[in-house]
């Protein structure tokens, strides 16, 4: 391993909120991750649930760690809410306070069938008129959550991160439903994250590690695959879901990256003074934003 190297294994998962396990055949809007050790050509896996890839993805993160392998691991959806919202939520100005609030709060069987608009419903009840979140499936009612985006009032939250806003065509947490939407992937992919913390005694970025680059491993990294996407649509093979396309395609531009020794520079990101901390420990920061050049020559 190269001494300017971070990981030896990286790896870029595409989460899912689907309500029904996906089917057999792989399909778009799924869950797909890529993983690349050592350089080597990219392998792309798939799941039908989020309970399967729970299971398999703890395995890998274990399997790296027995086997002495320093693992990158990053997922498509954001890590944080915009700031203020976890003072809100738990009296804290913590997003790994607010990801206990949300694992406490989530229901998510092993089927994917899920409470998510519930919990969305509670989190609105926390602020003025219709809360900040919206959208659910057409055809339900949900008290508290409507399917359309509500007008901004004293009192909600920014509309996005500060990430969000540098990031172009990235949704906000608050959409729960419709074309591009995140917000549903975060209320169900949050304590996912908690629980390989917990269990694998991974380090989240930048809550843990700071913004810089990290020294212990494995790390968990918020990343936005579309940073690549036409990248992907060119690696595209024929019937390919595009999701399985852009988890391969960005996991094989971090290991270049990284084997260039030029990963660590995108752990760092230049921020003003005012936005460093909350982003250091509310709203997280997409892996490569900011870097986007330097991703597409990688990729």
């Amino acid at each position: 391993m190269s001494g300017d190297r971070l990981f030896d294994t990286h790896v870029v998962v595409d989460w899912s909120a689907r309500n029904a396990p996906s089917p057999v055949k792989p399909t778009k809007d799924a869950i797909f991750w890529a993983v690349v050790r050592d350089g080597a050509k990219p392998r792309v896996y798939y799941a039908r649930t989020r309970a399967a890839a729970r299971t398999r993805l703890t395995s890998l993160l274990r399997k790296e760690q027995d086997a002495g392998r320093r693992l990158l691991i990053g997922f498509d959806f954001p890590f944080g809410y915009p700031r203020g919202v976890a003072q809100t939520l738990t009296g804290q100005d913590d997003a790994l306070a607010l990801w206990d609030w949300i694992d406490a709060e989530v229901q998510d069987a092993s089927n994917n069938t899920n409470n998510r608009f519930d919990v969305a419903c509670r989190i609105n009840r926390h602020f003025p008129g219709d809360g900040p979140m919206w959208g659910h499936p057409a055809g339900r009612r949900y008290q508290g959550l409507g399917p359309t985006k509500p007008t901004p009032q004293d009192g909600h939250p920014p509309e996005r991160r500060f990430c969000d806003a540098r990031a172009s065509g990235a949704k906000t947490v608050w959409q729960l439903a419709y074309a591009g939407a995140v917000g549903s992937q975060v209320l169900l992919g949050l304590p996912l994250l908690k629980t390989l913390r917990e269990t694998t005694g991974a380090s989240v970025w930048p809550f843990d590690t700071g913004l810089t680059a990290p020294h212990n491993a494995p790390v968990l990294a918020e990343v936005y695959p579309s940073l690549l996407q036409a990248q992907a649509h060119a690696d595209r093979g024929e019937g390919e879901p595009l999701d399985a396309a852009q988890v391969r395609v960005s996991a094989r531009a971090l290991a270049a990256l990284d084997r260039q020794g030029e990963l660590a520079p995108l752990f760092a990101p230049e921020l003003p003074a005012a936005e460093h901390k909350i982003v250091a420990t509310e709203e997280a920061w997409i892996l490569g934003l900011g870097f986007e050049d330097t991703l597409r020559a990688a990729a």
